[in-house]
């Protein structure tokens, strides 16, 4: 029982402790609407339940049409360089379920982008650059 309990602290602690990594402020490499200098997005995180919160300082307009200034996932897996997330009242797939959304961390340039869990793993788009090192 000890063992199972230590097993499940170290768990929480290498969770909180990797997203550290993705947390901060980050802008578009391609779109001037969104890009460090213009309207960039921190990326923030909660334990209980587990979510990703992306949030602008500014409203922007999506592909859709929609108003933005906050995007809120559901959290599933944290892997490396690598989160798996479901964005909640997000775009649904043909079948009516929600896509899986992989952000992968890049070096260069710093940053992320994104993928899906039905593409090819080498397919990662809308690359979004580091603006600044993550604050407390």
């Amino acid at each position: 029982m000890r063992a199972l309990a230590l097993l499940l602290l170290w768990t929480c602690a290498a969770s909180a402790q990797g997203v550290e990594a993705f947390a901060g402020l980050y802008g578009s490499a391609s779109d001037p609407a969104t890009s460090c200098a213009a309207n960039p997005h921190r990326i923030d995180f909660i334990a209980q339940p587990p979510h990703a919160f992306l949030t602008w300082q500014t409203p922007w307009i999506d592909a859709q049409g929609a108003e933005i200034t906050m995007r809120r996932f559901d959290l599933e897996a944290i892997e490396g360089r690598k989160l798996t997330l479901r964005e909640e009242g997000g775009a649904r797939l043909a079948d009516g379920s929600r896509p899986t959304w992989v952000l992968r961390l890049t070096t260069a340039p710093a940053g992320y982008c994104w993928g899906r869990a039905d593409w090819p793993v080498v397919r990662c788009e809308n690359q979004q650059v580091l603006c600044s090192a993550p604050t407390s």
